[in-house]
């Protein structure tokens, strides 16, 4: 199996709108297509702001896209420079537990290195437990007494 990413064309963007749909069901999240596309839009046209990549995997001769995720780029004081967020990463169902997100995550470092970020943050629901394994295995540390709040506006 070869997993590769790449970023969406014209053509793929039904295909990564797709695949958010299916991420914010599996989250239970509703889903308002046109922001979405709006924000994908955006981040595709302005790669300084965050990368969206689709996830291909190569297995016994065809390709399929599987997942998508979305590294949004910031600047944190307490880490000391440019930071890369995972904001969204979603594999589907079928594929998950078979070493995908295993070879992701090297990529996604590397892109931010890339871009001279000092660190990687994610968010992952404190009751996911292998989500949370899964990152740990990649020295990924949860802060403790750690709590994300947002307002919308």
């Amino acid at each position: 199996m070869i997993v590769s990413l790449r970023r969406p064309d014209a053509d793929a963007f039904e295909t990564l709108l797709t695949l958010s749909h299916e991420q914010h069901d599996h989250e239970a999240l509703p889903f308002d297509r046109t922001p979405v596309a709006a924000t994908f839009s955006t981040l595709l046209s302005q790669p300084e702001r965050g990368d969206v990549f689709l996830i291909d995997v190569e297995h016994e001769g065809e390709t399929e896209t599987i997942g998508f995720l979305v590294v949004a780029y910031s600047f944190s004081v307490e880490n000391g420079g440019s930071v890369g967020v995972i904001d969204q990463f979603f594999i589907q169902q079928s594929w998950r537990r078979q070493g995908v997100g295993s070879q992701v995550i090297p990529h996604v470092e590397a892109r931010a290195k890339e871009k001279e970020c000092v660190a990687v943050i994610l968010e992952v629901n404190i009751g996911n437990k292998g989500a949370r394994l899964f990152y740990e295995q990649f020295d990924y540390q949860p802060r403790r007494q750690h709590c994300i709040m947002t307002k919308r506006l």
